[in-house]
């Protein structure tokens, strides 16, 4: 009952903010995200797998009947296509009796459900982004609260051992100085890897943010304490793809500043209280052990090549929906029929869709990143480069780990920077035509001078 109470919570919080604003509703959808793991773990109820499926549906019920204006639809009209066929081809699926009900529905959401925040990615603009900057600040100073109680005291007196967190308490693999081993840290999420991820996904705006000319001094100390937040959490979690994501992010922001003075220092200054942090506590280093290139290689071979073209050759049209390695919930598992498990997101995507299903993300994903490259001219030109290579790392990533599109809430987080990394923020037509409503005209204005 209670697990049902906050699932109600979270669908009428969310459809009330978004109605209100976009940055609000998706900033408050996001805010279940973050605490789904914590919420999952404290409240063992069927119910709680849903808490973020309702927050997201109150997101998309509220932009649903809300009035969306000139540039917003012109921006939805781009990628909403492709938004349309990845949702038609499951649909269709669906209809074939390969899996029980139940697993196929599973399945469905786990292969549509994320896809509207494609639209949603592509309807924000400067104002609203900026608004989601402050939001995704203020949620990773509270996990990383969590992250440091959970790093001090146990995981344990946050965490409680179910079903639910079965995964969290099989992850003590972390040296310490002492020679013990530690857990990886999971702070409000599912599993530690997701908390870093979600952290890396999170730096694209909170940079972007940070970099942006005229903004306010106390906005950038809140926005600085909350990247050096994050990339703490990405080495406390201690996931090694995670861990090398976030070192690339961190090499393309240096590269990325024109020349001003004060952010080269501001992020050296970050940079050095993080490095000194991580390089005097071993709990922090686990990401060194990619230096054993033999494992590097045995992972890459078995989630890459093992069992792909026989898979493609025995189910061209998939084993059903759920039926390739979607997270099936504990309650769900003995309905599940010839389980098929590859460590690799996209032979999940061919073995749940079939080949025609893996061909239509191949192409969406080839179109995203032949796009327009972001314009230095743009006022989030940093935050939008830094989508662009978060974006295109964590598609490339998939080829060696399960969940990418089934993932609370970093699939969301995903499918957001990538609709924005997709649809170019000004409007060329608006401002060639003069006779375009003010409003479109304002929008582009607004592009320009950054406010």
């Amino acid at each position: 009952m209670i697990a049902f109470l906050i699932c109600l919570l979270g669908f009428v919080s969310v459809y009330i903010a978004g109605r209100r604003s976009l940055s609000a509703g998706v900033g408050l959808a996001l805010s279940f995200g973050y605490m789904y793991g914590l919420i999952r773990g404290n409240v063992p109820q069927p119910a709680a797998y849903f808490v973020f499926d309702a927050s997201l549906a109150g997101l998309y019920l509220a932009i649903l009947t809300r009035k969306r204006t000139p540039v917003e639809r012109r921006k939805m009209r781009q990628i909403a296509p492709w938004v349309l066929i990845m949702t038609a081809w499951p649909i269709a699926l669906a209809l074939l009796p390969l899996q029980d009900s139940l697993i196929q529905l599973v399945g469905l959401r786990g292969q549509v459900f994320f896809l509207p925040c494609l639209l949603i990615g592509a309807m924000l603009d400067d104002r609203e982004l900026r608004k989601l900057a402050f939001w995704l600040a203020a949620l990773n100073i509270v996990a990383f609260a969590f992250g440091a109680g959970e790093y001090i005291w146990g995981i344990a007196r946050f965490l409680p051992r179910n079903a639910s967190t079965a995964i969290i308490y099989i992850s003590k693999d972390v040296a310490t100085s002492s020679g013990d081993f530690a857990y990886r840290i999971p702070s409000t999420f599912v599993n530690p890897a997701g908390y870093g991820g979600v952290m890396v996904l999170t730096m694209p705006l909170l940079v972007g943010a940070w970099a942006r000319k005229g903004e306010f001094t106390w906005n950038r100390v809140l926005f600085a304490v909350s990247i050096g937040a994050a990339v703490l959490g990405v080495f406390m979690c201690a996931s090694r793809s995670q861990a090398v994501l976030m070192i690339v992010l961190a090499i393309v922001v240096s590269l990325s500043f024109r020349v001003r003075l004060t952010a080269y220092l501001a992020w050296a200054v970050i940079a050095v209280a993080v490095g000194w942090m991580v390089v005097t506590s071993p709990r922090l280093q686990r990401f060194t052990s990619l230096q054993d290139t033999s494992y590097v290689q045995v992972r890459l071979r078995g989630s890459v090549n093992q069992g792909f073209l026989e898979q493609a050759e025995n189910y061209p049209l998939g084993n059903g929906l759920g039926g390739g390695g979607t997270s099936i919930p504990y309650f769900l598992q003995d309905r599940l029929a010839n389980r098929l498990v590859i460590e690799n997101e996209y032979a999940r995507i061919m073995a749940e869709l079939g080949i025609p299903g893996l061909a239509m993300w191949i192409a969406f994903i080839f179109w995203v990143f032949t796009r327009a490259a972001p314009r230095r001219s743009d006022p989030w030109f940093i935050g939008r480069r830094l989508a662009y290579v978060a974006t295109l790392m964590f598609l490339a990533m998939g080829v060696i780990g399960l969940g990418l599109l089934t993932w609370v809430p970093g699939t969301a987080m995903l499918m957001l920077l990538i609709g924005w990394v997709a649809v170019p923020n000004r409007l060329r037509v608006a401002v060639a035509d003069p006779w375009a409503p003010a409003i479109i005209r304002s929008d582009f204005i607004r592009s320009r001078v950054g406010t």
